[in-house]
């Protein structure tokens, strides 16, 4: 009887804590009617302006891309509370710049150029931005400030022009040898690393993953991550795998890096019906989780590769501090 009631409390915490995890999403997600507008809007400018930034750093970039996304930017920064950061704006007013240096350098001409030069004089002056997006040129930076080791991690960059050529079996191999050094909870060790290199396999995975439009046609070796189910137990285990398949992942694109292969990180945001549809074109067992796709590979020559900028958080809005000898409010 004992066991009876011990089992139906378990199979009971799953209803539980699933419904507190999808009351707790819906109430502070980024689409919550409930959630502070300007922290959502935070996110979201943040979010549509990246996309414009990797289309910047796409090998040959469509002129006058992301139109629509342009001017949603112009009217969201507007109403945008700076005080709440202002990485939006700086980060907007770089990609702008590099927007408009892009078709400056290809003699094209449009209103939209025009109406985003005169955004950018009027509200740089207005608000005191100093612009911070758009690409990075990787021969500027040194990372002198930090050690040798840590040079390897600060100077990673997410790659999307690829050199057309495939990785030999020891390159592979050697890069997830690596990426097993990864911490793994009670050394569970539950993820896997999928590896294609076969066209038709990577043309019908990227479709599913539909977030590479632009280089996917570039990408000739392709991991997908995942973490097998079997190696979880309970209700309170229900987002381990993720933890875990995550850090694995990270490690997958270190060891990339330490072994100068550029790689790009594919998020797996996908409704179940598109995971089994990736699971059922990869071969995958049903029962372990998609973490992400890495697109890697030999990046393009140093002068021809493009990188956005991707311009982090000051450590003031993300480093919350107990010091031992800070005194604190109680």
């Amino acid at each position: 009887m004992v066991e009876l009631v011990s089992k139906i409390q378990k199979v009971s915490m799953f209803l539980t804590e699933y419904f507190a995890d999808a009351a707790t999403y819906f109430r502070y997600c980024g689409i919550s009617p409930f959630q502070d507008k300007t922290r959502k809007l935070f996110y979201k400018i943040l979010i549509e302006a990246h996309a414009l930034e990797k289309g910047l750093s796409l090998a040959n970039p469509r002129s006058l891309f992301g139109a629509a996304k342009i001017r949603f930017l112009m009217k969201a920064v507007d109403r945008y509370d700076l005080t709440f950061s202002r990485l939006p704006g700086e980060k907007v007013c770089g990609i702008f710049h590099a927007y408009i240096d892009l078709h400056s350098k290809r003699a094209v001409n449009d209103p939209l150029l025009v109406e985003m030069a005169a955004f950018l004089d009027r509200y740089e002056k207005v608000n005191s931005i100093s612009p911070d997006g758009g690409l990075r040129r990787l021969d500027d930076e040194t990372y002198d400030e930090f050690p040798p080791a840590a040079r390897l991690l600060v100077s990673r960059h997410s790659n999307r022009m690829f050199a057309d050529e495939t990785l030999a079996r020891s390159d592979v191999e050697n890069i997830v040898r690596i990426a097993q050094s990864a911490p793994s909870q009670c050394n569970r060790q539950s993820c896997k690393a999928y590896f294609f290199q076969n066209r038709d396999d990577i043309d019908r995975l990227l479709k599913l993953q539909a977030g590479s439009t632009g280089f996917s046609a570039d990408v000739n070796n392709l991991f997908v991550i995942t973490s097998d189910l079997a190696a979880w137990g309970g209700a309170q285990q229900r987002n381990q795998a993720y933890v875990d398949g995550a850090l694995f992942a990270m490690n997958v694109m270190l060891a990339c890096h330490a072994l100068e292969i550029a790689s790009c990180p594919l998020n797996l945001a996908v409704t179940h019906k598109v995971e089994n549809a990736i699971k059922q074109v990869g071969s995958i067992n049903e029962g372990e989780r998609l973490i992400m796709m890495i697109a890697v590979g030999r990046p393009v020559s140093r002068g021809a590769l493009k990188v956005a900028r991707s311009p982090r958080r000051p450590l003031a809005e993300i480093l919350v501090t107990r010091m031992a000898n800070e005194r604190h409010a109680l």
